[in-house]
């Protein structure tokens, strides 16, 4: 069954993605699994895992993460399409391309950039490692 990957980090740009997925799904005959990922960077180093202790920090990437997923996740769920969602931690690219090679995900498809400032730069260099390192189809969605 194909599978195609949305990583979904609350941006309009995650948001396009999604909706161009969306309308990927429409074209086939045999509806693929749909997986929304959001990746939240890693924010324990050092001295800061002295100060805040491992469940605090788990439990606020994990609040930061669903917070980022809703827009998709309500879309979906207006829209009656069956999805899966998943939250990891770490470096955006490296953690999608490992999810889409451990998860047998067919296609990805990406926002071409995050939310403003830093963000776009971040996620434009996100998309582009995830070009460079995904061993599956990528669309980019601007």
């Amino acid at each position: 069954m194909m599978k195609i990957l949305v990583p979904v980090d609350g941006s309009e740009h995650s948001l396009h993605a999604l909706q161009h997925a969306l309308s990927l799904i429409d074209s086939l005959k045999v509806p693929p699994q749909l997986v929304l990922l959001n990746v939240q960077r890693s924010v324990a180093k050092g001295n800061v895992k002295l100060l805040i202790d491992a469940q605090t920090i788990d439990d606020y990437q994990r609040e930061q993460g669903m917070t980022a997923l809703k827009p998709a996740r309500q879309i979906l769920d207006t829209s009656g399409f069956a999805y899966q969602y998943h939250l990891s931690v770490g470096q955006p690219a490296e953690a999608i391309a490992q999810f889409a090679a451990e998860h047998g995900v067919s296609h990805i498809v990406i926002g071409a950039r995050g939310e403003g400032g830093l963000g776009k730069r971040l996620l434009g260099s996100v998309v582009a490692q995830v070009l460079e390192t995904s061993e599956v189809p990528v669309t980019v969605v601007h």
